[in-house]
């Protein structure tokens, strides 16, 4: 459909004009041809309930062409346009074919402007960011006029710098002046910018990436995509210019400016009087509470209800470590008291943190929904040369804890930084459990752990190895001790009891005797794992490291494993077969078979199902359900003077053993001082209530810590 803006040499007024678009879309016409004579605001304020609408211009436009545009618009100028091109643009995509004037894009919001030409006086001037739409882009071809980007607040601009109007200054006099947000990438020499708003740096990875990408659509609308090899073969040609945070400003500025309470009582009323020069007619209170100042409700005095929930990532981390208090020091600048916050949760941050765990709070992070989760691996990495803290006063009071490993261990050091007097009994020759006997030394490196273990004599703790408990030993150990802390872990391999079962070896035996120093030999062997856990990876891995020739594992249903121990299997060839019921392994023809009817050759088959603690020295007193001992909330069995904790309870990850430990600790402390104990409040806040659009965006590939600073 055509619409004109000249009949029969008479001008049709700009109000005329766009009451016939308006009418023409709202009788079904999608896709308009307007040849226009200088009217103003051609494709702007069309709704987007009409549908999909392309708007053509020929002719001489006026200014504001697709102002006010919306998100349902496309708009092709065949030509150049005047001022304020895209002027308060709510998402139309304005390609035009030639050059624009003054204020293109001025106060845009959304949406796209591909530019053939050049721009001219201030265009971007206050571009907006609203962080629930993509952000606002400006392409322009060759280069733009003076005052480009006046306080520009959001959105991206590229000037390509192709055969500009001034070869030697493409960005004009004095850009970014007052700019605060956004970015702008240009090609080319500029003279100038204003350095107390914005900085220079070079292109990213991510940078160049999101560059040469959206490159190709740009220069497609404007017909000269024969320019993308150009444009896109070295990134170093590139620059951007990105404003300075208010946290750069005010570092840069030093001391901030007098605040407007002190003004009023140091130099305006002691100028003027009281009240200053209005004080004799004002007869209501005018005292100031330190709450609300301003507005209705300054009388009155607010509900405090900060801290009311954990944010997703403190929520998420079963060792309930702060993360999100370790961001605000690193905020502060206070990096060393970020670092060693961790040591008041786990005395194994970079074991466990920085190492063998998951990172559920990574994976849970709120970060993650704008760029990328913090990095607490590197937090728990960065930790591992500090001393442990200063323990407090001794209380006289004495603990046993048997069991050297996660849960223990954990237990151990809360308590010992308490001032209590700890007693830790490990049966095998060094403490560490799982975590120094099965945990492979390629995913946890011996020197990592050790280092860390040299901590807990810091602190005091009487660490005796090689001391197993039997029953006896255990009415001792309860005797001289005023409460005891059982975190035995599961060191028994659970199997199955098909024909054959006793020439499987079992997962957990596997791994210790390679961390021992005593493998079996599988060089050159088939080596099929029952269990397709985690475990079950590392063991994998381990055969292969050992020369397996191949490694299949088997599971009844979808494996569980996941996230590191899953890639590095697969890397090293393991597969995995599922759903597999066993029937029957034959060793002396190494075969093992399936309930479908399948078999697998096997030199060597492990199990990995599952493991349960070893409880015979456990007194009536103390209660247990299908093999694992019943505790409360907090920790605490059947017997008020025995706590248990870790895999002697129930199976989980170290982090979990690690957090059981802190809070049977709490508790036990509170006992032991006759204190009143209140448990943390564990209440996450719905990622909903989240206000992503505060968070400033991260400007760095990595962001590394410094352990020593």
């Amino acid at each position: 459909m055509i619409i004109k803006g000249n009949i029969d040499g008479k001008r049709v007024s700009s109000k005329t004009l766009e009451e016939q678009i308006q009418k023409a879309i709202k009788d079904g016409a999608r896709e308009l041809m307007v040849v226009a004579d200088g009217q103003h605001g051609i494709g702007g304020r069309i709704w987007p309930q009409f549908g999909k609408v392309k708007i053509t211009i020929e002719g001489t436009s006026g200014q504001r062409v697709g102002s006010m545009g919306m998100d349902s618009t496309e708009i092709v100028v065949k030509g150049s346009t005047s001022d304020d091109t895209g002027w308060l643009n709510c998402g139309t995509t304005i390609t035009v074919l030639g050059d624009v004037a003054n204020g293109a894009h001025n106060a845009g919001a959304q949406g796209k402007l591909y530019v053939q030409g050049g721009g001219g006086a201030r265009c971007e001037t206050m571009t907006k960011k609203n962080p629930r739409f993509p952000d606002l882009e400006s392409w322009y071809f060759r280069g733009v006029g003076d005052s480009f980007a006046e306080f520009k607040a959001g959105g991206i601009a590229v000037v390509c710098g192709v055969d500009p109007r001034d070869p030697e200054n493409i960005l004009g006099y004095r850009p970014c002046v007052g700019m605060v947000g956004g970015t702008i990438y240009f090609r080319g020499a500029i003279k100038e910018y204003s350095k107390a708003d914005v900085k220079l740096a070079d292109l990213s990875e991510q940078d160049w990436a999101w560059l040469t990408t959206n490159m190709k659509p740009y220069l497609q609308a404007i017909d000269r995509m024969s320019h993308y090899e150009a444009l896109t073969k070295d990134m170093g040609a590139w620059k951007k210019l990105i404003a300075f945070t208010p946290a750069e400003k005010a570092k840069a500025k030093g001391k901030l400016k007098m605040g407007l309470t002190e003004f009023r009582l140091n130099m305006w009323e002691k100028e003027v009087g009281k009240g200053g020069m209005f004080g004799a007619y004002l007869t209501h209170d005018r005292s100031v509470l330190p709450y609300i100042t301003t507005g209705e409700e300054r009388r009155w005095m607010p509900v405090w209800k900060n801290d009311q929930y954990l944010p997703p990532c403190a929520y998420a981390c079963p060792s309930r470590i702060p993360s999100h208090k370790r961001a605000s020091l690193i905020r502060q600048g206070r990096t060393a008291e970020a670092l060693s916050l961790v040591l008041q949760y786990s005395p194994l941050p970079a074991t466990v943190c920085g190492t063998v765990c998951p990172n559920l709070c990574m994976t849970d992070c709120t970060r993650g929904r704008v760029d990328e989760p913090l990095n607490i691996k590197e937090y728990g990495s960065a930790a591992l040369n500090l001393k442990a803290p200063k323990k407090a006063k001794s209380t006289g009071q004495s603990i046993a804890i048997i069991g050297g490993g996660p849960g223990g261990l954990s237990a151990a050091w809360q308590l010992g930084l308490k001032g209590h007097s700890v007693d830790l009994y490990e049966a095998s020759g060094k403490i560490g459990g799982k975590l120094e006997m099965c945990i492979p030394r390629e995913r946890l490196p011996k020197k990592i752990l050790d280092k860390e273990l040299s901590r807990f004599a810091e602190i005091g703790v009487n660490v005796q190895v090689k001391s197993p408990v039997d029953k006896k030993k255990f009415e001792k150990i309860y005797k001289d001790h005023d409460l005891v802390v059982i975190a035995v872990g599961a060191q028994e391999g659970r199997v199955i009891p098909f024909p054959g079962h006793e020439d499987v070896v079992k997962g957990i035996d596997y791994l210790k005797e390679i961390n021992f120093g005593k493998p079996r030999n599988v060089k050159g062997k088939k080596v099929v794992v029952i269990g397709a856990g985690n475990v079950g990876m590392d063991i994998a891995c381990q055969a292969y490291d050992q020369g397996a020739e191949s490694v299949i594992a088997v599971d009844v249903q979808k494996p569980a494993a996941f996230g590191k121990e899953m890639e590095l299997a697969s890397s090293k060839g393991t597969t995995i077969q599922y759903p597999k019921f066993t029937e029957k392994y034959d060793a002396k023809a190494k075969k093992i078979y399936f309930k479908d009817n399948t078999s697998l050759d096997a030199d060597l088959v492990i199990i990995s199902i599952g493991d349960k603690p070893e409880l015979d020295f456990l007194p009536a007193s103390v209660n247990t359900e299908r093999g694992y001992i019943t505790v409360n909330d907090l920790g605490q069995t059947s017997d008020v003077k025995v706590f248990a904790i870790g895999d002697a309870t129930k199976p989980g990850l170290v982090t979990h053993a690690i957090g059981a430990g802190k809070v049977a600790a709490d508790k036990i402390h509170t006992l032991l001082m006759n204190t009143d104990y209140v448990p943390e409040e564990r209440r996450v806040i719905p990622y909903e209530r989240i206000k992503t659009q505060y968070y400033e965006v991260c400007r760095f590939d990595t962001i590394k810590f410094n352990a020593k600073k």
